[in-house]
């Protein structure tokens, strides 16, 4: 007995060596990706569940924020405080089946002499960027001198530097910030991180999110304004999802309030809502009709994430009488250290020349580290306030 035992144990079959190195690779392989992203997760926070995919005016969008950057980090290099820079006009441009955002930025300087010096500065960085970027000067004047920026062939910066002379002083009280944290609901511990911050920021939450009405709930225990970021349909649907329970164009009437009426069941005490993506849909006048139609019966005001150039939700809000504002800066859309605070100093240079702004950022680690290292800034030169404040 023990002899056939032994034949038997002898006759196992086992696998080939060149199949056991293909097993071992592939579970190696597995391992790593696994604690790639564990890793990558730690360092970068968890990401929105649904993004909406660049495409061809969101990749000319980037480019040019990279300019953006770049005329910034010349004011850091020509030691520009903070609170000289005025952004006094950033406005939609489009053509070429591309839309951008044309910026024009005000500088304090004291003098002529301070301003060509700074000029110099910026010249020689955006140089640096031809035969993408070319930027022309005007040439000095009594009150200031002008350049004008052209990149990748459209005309995208208008810098005015200014002599103090010149300068008008504020009136009024301190301008008036709101801060939208949009993408809340799907990781419990980044929206706890959010509500750590010190400001009145607005929760925007993602109502089919995991988490989304007991973060909610919390939210407005603490005293954080809530509001819903309903999912509308992006450009290149469905390649580009924007989740559960999307308004998308090809809904009648009866469709969209039962998706709005299902994500307010979800989300409680809400104070308005936000577009999720909605790339395609905001631009569409009779679907942006409706839902604001539904908004207005229950006294609940829209904000326009302007994730289009072309949207029509705010202007078409303010002519129905629904109480609305629009975005004016994504803090967010890069998460490096450099463009983060270009974009906050962005939003403070926006409040500072016309008296109000609105941010919208996103759950991610580095920009809650961002917004609690500006907090003391921002309580000292604005007025924070919860977004529903800034509804026109």
């Amino acid at each position: 007995m023990a002899l056939r035992k032994r034949r038997r144990k002898g006759k196992r079959k086992t696998f080939p060596k060149a199949l056991r190195a293909v097993i071992f690779v592939a579970v190696c392989l597995t391992v790593a990706g696994v604690l790639f992203y564990l890793f990558h997760s730690i360092l970068t926070g968890t990401k929105a569940a649904y993004e909406e995919a660049p495409g061809k005016s969101s990749e000319l969008s980037a480019k040019i924020s990279r300019v953006d950057l770049t005329i910034y980090e010349s004011l850091y290099k020509g030691k520009v405080e903070e609170g000289d820079i005025d952004f006094s006009g950033v406005a939609a441009g489009s053509g070429s089946n591309n839309d951008w955002e044309f910026t024009e930025l005000t500088v304090k300087v004291s003098d002529q002499k301070s301003g060509l010096h700074l000029g110099a500065v910026i010249e020689s960085d955006l140089t640096k960027l031809k035969p993408d970027v070319v930027i022309k000067s005007d040439g000095a004047s009594q009150s200031g001198i002008v350049y004008n920026v052209y990149s990748f062939g459209h005309y995208t910066h208008r810098i005015r530097l200014i002599y103090k002379e010149s300068w008008m002083k504020p009136s009024g009280g301190l301008p008036k910030i709101a801060i939208v944290i949009d993408d809340v609901g799907n990781d419990y511990n980044l929206a706890e991180a959010v509500m750590k911050i010190n400001l009145p920021l607005t929760l925007s939450i993602l109502p089919s999110s995991r988490y989304g009405r007991d973060v909610a709930e919390k939210a407005r225990a603490k005293g954080f304004e809530v509001i819903m970021h309903l999912p509308m349909e992006p450009k290149d649907y469905p390649n580009v999802n924007p989740g559960p329970d999307a308004l998308l164009t090809k809904m009648n009437e009866e469709e969209i309030r039962t998706i709005i009426d299902k994500g307010l069941k979800k989300i409680p005490g809400i104070r308005g809502i936000n577009n999720h993506m909605g790339s395609y849909f905001t631009e569409r006048q009779d679907k942006m009709t409706l839902v604001l139609k539904e908004l207005k019966k229950r006294d609940l005001f829209y904000l326009d994430s302007r994730t289009t150039s072309n949207s029509v939700g705010f202007k078409l809000a303010e002519a129905m009488g629904v109480p609305s504002a629009e975005k004016n800066v994504f803090i967010d859309n890069d998460l490096s250290s450099s463009a983060l605070k270009y974009q906050l100093d962005r939003l403070m240079g926006t409040a500072r020349h016309s008296g109000e702004a609105v941010g919208i950022g996103h759950p991610h680690e580095a920009t809650i580290d961002a917004l609690k290292d500006y907090e003391r800034v921002l309580k000292r030169n604005f007025k924070v306030v919860p977004v529903s404040a800034l509804m026109k």
